[in-house]
Parts: structure tokens; C-alpha cells; sequence
């Protein structure tokens, strides 16, 4: 029986809930490590043979039916890994004792010496999730080089550059290069938003004090969202444009207006995203996809923690199952 470590905030379960029963009936065992309970809550113990093999533990959760039950895994035992997502909220810690803040720091390099050192298959290694989530101009040269069309794309603080970028008739879409919270919970998001090119020519100090993100803004007959798990893809295309909420970015969701429908890509666009996830070394992500009026398809980003819920309950798409598939033949 398989064993398989998700990497991941227990204060997150959603990321991972909806994997655990079809992963179960596959015959994985499935295990959860929440490395933001080291080390009051729990240990890691790690140690090499003569070989240079990692020996030790983790204190874990092991998924029983529908509960986490608390246990010590053996790191040799670990054929598959994953790591999904991590509670990044560490406000606590600005007014914790220099005693507390340096367990905390020592904590986390214990917790990035496993991550490192596992020898085992991994579905996202954390360091591929860290170099891939916030950097939407690699993968745009990525994206370019696997043979899918991209937005022309400028990343600026330089007045005279993006304005000159700009389009007088379209002006340009203006994305964040990364992301952090803007409240302690989480809640207020920044979305992709488009600004003519008078804004943009009238605004050079707002330019000059922060980057931007800026792309060509591309018009739009569907928005997708596709799921790549292993070699499968699983497409969900969006009707924004039927909707003034979703026309510039779908996330402003109007579900009562904006039909979700499962579909598939054509055969030589699921090749190129295939193609894009092994380049940059993931097994799993949600991908962003515009059709244009003429039928033709352009990347925007991956995401490879982005969720799914919404996609899988409007348009049918099985991507639990799918999950669970991928690793038992990982």
C-alpha cells in the first residue's frame, strides 16, 4: 500500500478534504504534516545511514475515513509527497520572546532540510511551488518555449516605458506580480483590473513608486479553467463575457449569469500545457486560459495550489478521482 504524505496547514482542509476518500479507496494511505506544528506541538526527527539514506519520523495525521488521527510516520516509509499549501499567517510571531522566534526559525530550517533530503516521488515540490507561485513573467518565457501564445507582457516602474506599452485604444490589464494578504484574514484580494491609457499617462508617480505587471488586454469569447493532473486535463470553460461582473477578470464571480461548461481542449493545446507542467516540474496546477474571438487560446498563469471547488460542482469535472489516479500510478 502506497503511502502518501500532503503537505499542508490542517487550518486548510480544504485543499486536500475532497482528495482523501477516492485516494482511500484507491488503496493509498494517506497522511497529513502541518510543519507549522513543530516544534510544541509535534517532532521531526531526521538522521542518515552510511549511505547517505534519510532515516527518522514526523509526527503526522493519518486520514482514517473522514478524520485525521494523530501518529509518528517513518520518513523511509514515504513513497509520495506533496506539498500543497502551508498557513503562511505569522503575525503572532512579530510580538513573540527572541527565545520563541528563533525555535520558530530553527523549526522552519529543520522543516526545509526534510523537504530537501526526501527521497521519495513528489507531486509539487515545495521549491518549485515557491519559484513558480509568484512569478507570472517566468512563466510566461515558459509558457512561450512549450509553444502556447501568451499576452505581450511588461513588468515596469518606469513612466515613460509603460505608457509607451500601452495601447491609446485598449490601454493595458494590470496584474499583481505576487500575492499577500492585505488583511489579517485574508479576505480583500487585488484583482486584475484595466486601465485606459489617459489613466496610465496621468499617473507617473504611482508607476515609478511600485512595479507593475501589465499586459496587452486581449479580448475575450471564453475564459477556462483548466486542471492538469499527471497527463490528464480537465477544462472547465467560463461564459465571462456574459456577465458585466466577469468580462475583465472572472474571479468577481456572477455564477447565476455565467455558465460553467466542461469541456475539451483541442488535442495540440493539451499537448503544450502538458508539455509547460514538465517544464517547470509539476505534476499538478490550475491554469488560466483566454479563447479569443477567433478561436485562438492564450496562457495566462498557473497556480499550483489554485482551487477548484466551484469548477467540479458546476461543470462535473472529477477531479478528486483524477487526484486519485494520478497517484496511484505516480
Amino acid at each position: 500500500m502506497k503511502k502518501v504524505l500532503f503537505i499542508a496547514s490542517l487550518s486548510e482542509r480544504y485543499y486536500y478534504d475532497a482528495f482523501l476518500s477516492p485516494c482511500i479507496k484507491e488503496g493509498l494511505c494517506v497522511y497529513v504534516f502541518d510543519p507549522s506544528r513543530i516544534p510544541r506541538q509535534a517532532a521531526i526527527n531526521m538522521t542518515l545511514d552510511n549511505s547517505g539514506f534519510v532515516l527518522g519520523f514526523i509526527d503526522v495525521f493519518k486520514c482514517v475515513g473522514e478524520d485525521l488521527v494523530e501518529c509518528r510516520l517513518p520518513i523511509q516509509e514515504i513513497d509520495i509527497a506533496w506539498y500543497l499549501r502551508e498557513n503562511s499567517n505569522d503575525s503572532e510571531e512579530d510580538e513573540a520572546s527572541l527565545a520563541i522566534r528563533f525555535a520558530k526559525n530553527e523549526s522552519r530550517r529543520a522543516f526545509l532540510s526534510l523537504m530537501y533530503a526526501l527521497d521519495c516521488k513528489w507531486v509539487n515540490r515545495k521549491e518549485t511551488v515557491a519559484r513558480i507561485s509568484s512569478n507570472k513573467f517566468y512563466q510566461q518565457q515558459i509558457a512561450q518555449r512549450c509553444g502556447l501564445t501568451t499576452p505581450q507582457t511588461l513588468v515596469s516602474n518606469d513612466p515613460d516605458s509603460v505608457v509607451t506599452f500601452s495601447s491609446r485604444e485598449k490601454g493595458l490589464l494590470l496584474k499583481t506580480l505576487g500575492y499577500m494578504k492585505l488583511d489579517p484574514i485574508g479576505n480583500d484580494f487585488l484583482y486584475s483590473e484595466r486601465f485606459s491609457h489617459e489613466e496610465l499617462f496621468s499617473s507617473p508617480n504611482a508607476i515609478r513608486a511600485c512595479p507593475v505587471f501589465a499586459q496587452e488586454y486581449i479580448e475575450k469569447r471564453y475564459e477556462y479553467r483548466v486542471m492538469i493532473i499527471g497527463h490528464q486535463v480537465l477544462a472547465c470553460r467560463i461564459d465571462s463575457q456574459a456577465s458585466p461582473m466577469t468580462k475583465t477578470d472572472w474571479r468577481h464571480y456572477d455564477f447565476n449569469n455565467v455558465e460553467h461548461t466542461r469541456v475539451e481542449l483541442p488535442l495540440a493545446t493539451q499537448e503544450h500545457l502538458i508539455r509547460f507542467m514538465q517544464e517547470v516540474g509539476l505534476n499538478y496546477g490550475a491554469i488560466d486560459l483566454i479563447e479569443t474571438p477567433e478561436g485562438d487560446y492564450v496562457f495566462l498563469e498557473v497556480n499550483p495550489c489554485g482551487q477548484w471547488g466551484w469548477i467540479e460542482h458546476f461543470a462535473d469535472l472529477q477531479i478528486p478521482q483524477a487526484v486519485a489516479n494520478m497517484l496511484k500510478i505516480l
